[in-house]
């Protein structure tokens, strides 16, 4: 058993050399019992190598609902944080996919005691919102996996953000230096633009809405430069990659009209200037104010 635990614990966290395998050892002898050595395997092996919807579900709901694997939570929040920073796996958006639902299961767990934890998760789940690239093929959906792990970081902000007052600053540091740069490719700055509106108004409002317009330009510019060298070559996958950009973006600003009043949005909005970048679509956003905005338009 032990030799097929070295093996496996060398696989999943990228090769690391012997005597690192063995300390991973020794603390399993010392902190686990055999069936939660047990566990930990089936958790580990099932993340890695099986593509069987049902038996993964059952994983994540064990990892969601158990009330005695708290000792667990050491080597298992070690395997989500190194196998997000595999390149490897980075560029796996299935595997990204997985350890991002360990995570998540995690935090769900009530019974689960992640305080001490949760930096070796933070920064590579947040790797997932913001990196450049997270698959080898441009078709796999990698625009989701940016969506689950920014949720993830939301929630952890949610449940730790009292006890850990640097924790929302931090993620919110992460997305806005990190992805909400113009010179960011698109899948970046599609992952900073969703976290942040998943914050909510105030966020948008603080980081967002400032920036709106300018990115707006800056992204039609480019549709109108790929239009004109027509869809062959990577052409069509630009103009995929910006009008994702364009939908996250409107999608802020819904959540942003939706959830703050007229009067308030006046003192925070030149509704004028946005009419002459967005024009109609502005008007689905906030239905309760369809005849205000049309009369703008």
């Amino acid at each position: 058993y032990y030799e097929e635990d070295d093996n496996f614990t060398a696989a999943s966290f990228n090769n690391a050399n012997s005597d690192s395998s063995i300390r991973i050892r020794e603390l399993q002898r010392r902190l686990l019992s055999e069936e939660l050595q047990l566990y930990y395997v089936r958790v580990t092996n099932a993340i890695e190598s099986s593509n069987n919807i049902a038996e993964l579900s059952a994983i994540l709901h064990g990892i969601r609902t158990d009330g005695g694997i708290q000792e667990l939570v050491p080597f298992l929040s070690r395997f989500v944080g190194m196998g997000l920073t595999a390149k490897k796996n980075l560029l796996r958006t299935e595997m990204c996919r997985k350890l991002v639902k360990v995570f998540d299961a995690m935090l769900d767990n009530s019974n689960l005691h992640l305080d001490l934890h949760l930096h070796q998760m933070f920064t590579p789940v947040g790797t997932c919102v913001v990196a450049k690239k997270l698959s080898n093929s441009p078709y796999d959906d990698h625009w989701s996996l940016r969506e689950e792990a920014a949720r993830c970081l939301i929630k952890a902000c949610d449940i730790y953000g009292e006890q850990y007052t640097t924790m929302k600053p931090r993620v919110i540091k992460i997305l806005t230096q990190q992805a909400l740069r113009i010179d960011r490719p698109p899948p970046t700055q599609y992952g900073g633009i969703v976290g942040i509106s998943l914050f909510g108004p105030r966020a948008v409002d603080a980081f967002l809405l400032p920036l709106a317009r300018a990115y707006w330009e800056r992204w039609e510019m480019e549709l109108m430069a790929v239009a004109k060298f027509g869809e062959g070559g990577g052409n069509a996958l630009r103009e995929y990659e910006l009008s994702m950009c364009q939908q996250a973006l409107l999608n802020a600003i819904g959540i942003f009209m939706q959830n703050v009043n007229a009067q308030e949005q006046a003192k925070r909005v030149d509704f004028d200037s946005f009419a002459e970048v967005f024009g109609e679509r502005l008007i689905p956003l906030n239905p309760e104010q369809t005849n205000y905005m049309m009369a703008i338009l």
